[in-house]
């Protein structure tokens, strides 16, 4: 008779929750999810070792360094959105500047018709 379970129930990672539940913990209203993932060779025993140097469990350490990075990805992001804005400021301050001496030296009848068609 063939056994039809699922092979990751063999797993020392396998988990009775599926992952997409949440348990809901009694301090309050927040929600630990549970995520299987699978690592590569070897760094199940570099976290492990991470994570005994800085006193922490191994969970710990994976969220500790997954929210380090994220921020620094949110960090990195606003950098360059903001380094974009100021380029793009400065641009149009230039753009502005060269209309402003385009229209000065503009002879008064041309500078009047263009007054009459935006007026």
């Amino acid at each position: 008779m063939t056994d039809n379970k699922d092979p990751s129930q063999n797993s020392p990672f396998a988990s009775e929750f599926s992952q997409d539940q949440a348990i809901s913990t009694s301090s309050g209203p927040a929600l630990i999810e549970k995520f299987v993932v699978r690592l590569p060779k070897g760094l199940r025993k570099k976290i492990k070792h991470l994570s005994e140097q800085n006193r922490r469990s191994m969970n710990s350490e994976i969220i500790m360094v997954l929210e380090q990075n994220l921020g620094d990805l949110a960090h990195d992001l606003t950098d360059d959105i903001n380094a974009a804005l100021a380029d793009a400021s400065s641009e149009s301050e230039s753009q502005a500047d060269e209309l402003a001496m385009k229209l000065q030296n503009l002879p008064d009848e041309k500078k009047q018709a263009l007054l009459e068609l935006l007026g």
